[in-house]
């Protein structure tokens, strides 16, 4: 979910940065609505886990989600999962949180058998204050236009194209689609995606050319006020680590670090 717009200053809907912490049970609910908000073409329950496939792209939903385990052999559930990616020719891939991921070896487990680490991804969190009105120049639709398709998917890798516009027809309401225009040009974008008390903040991004002049800032103030309204007390989101763009514009908007996960792949 990259946006190199920078730190902007706006802050409208959010909290101070300074609010209390949050508990066990808010960040495993901040990590499900996280995998619920972006939805796969095809899955199945491997002893809790959630396994996804939608034919490449998007490694959230080409991932065995591992937040929940019920079976009696993670051993077994592994090779059943590995089997089902390598019938397709693709790579086994796990999204393997830092703390919540089950069982708790997990990622030992996968090590051992010759997975390895690919893109850590931090969550971040911030709880929601009273709103504000939504900032001048923000749209919002209920699906995107084709010119926020274009702002969107400049901002990803080039072999997500395919598959994000059924992704994002598949995404639960409520949902809204942000688009920040100036002169009748969209230059940012984001999705929200409300469930029960947390709003996802999805497809954050920015044109390259309008980059650091608060383009970013304006559209995540929107979704914030919108999640406001709609019942949303916490805002999250997740992003790349290393895109170090993104994480100070999330930063500046006053959303922390609350957890993280990171790839475990392995190619057939």
């Amino acid at each position: 979910m990259p946006d190199a717009a920078g730190g902007g200053s706006a802050r409208c809907g959010f909290a101070d940065k300074t609010a209390a912490g949050f508990g066990e049970d808010e960040l495993r609910a901040i990590e499900v609505a996280a995998v619920e908000a972006w939805p796969a073409f095809e899955t199945r329950n491997i002893s809790g886990w959630l396994w996804r496939y939608s034919g490449g792209g998007s490694q959230r939903a080409n991932s065995v989600s591992t937040l929940e385990f019920r079976g009696p052999d993670a051993e077994a559930a592994i090779a059943e999962a590995e089997a089902l990616y390598f019938s397709r020719n693709v790579p086994s891939r796990f999204q393997v949180s830092s703390t919540l991921a089950e069982p708790k070896d997990l990622d030992r487990r996968l090590e051992r058998r010759g997975y390895r680490i690919h893109e850590p991804v931090t969550t971040l969190a911030m709880r929601l204050s009273d709103h504000k009105d939504i900032p001048t120049g923000v749209i919002i639709a209920d699906r995107p236009s084709d010119e926020w398709m274009e702002v969107y998917l400049s901002n990803v890798r080039p072999d997500r194209h395919a598959a994000a516009p059924a992704i994002l027809a598949a995404v639960p309401t409520p949902k809204a689609f942000f688009s920040f225009e100036v002169g009748g040009r969209i230059l940012s974008t984001a999705l929200a995606v409300l469930r029960g008390e947390i709003v996802i903040a999805e497809c954050i991004g920015t044109r390259a050319e309008a980059r650091r002049r608060g383009a970013g800032s304006t559209v995540m103030a929107a979704l914030a006020a919108w999640g406001w309204q709609h019942g949303a007390r916490i805002a999250a989101l997740q992003a790349v680590t290393e895109n170090f763009p993104a994480q100070r514009l999330y930063a500046a908007l006053g959303f922390r670090e609350v957890g993280g996960y990171h790839y475990r792949l392995r190619e057939p």
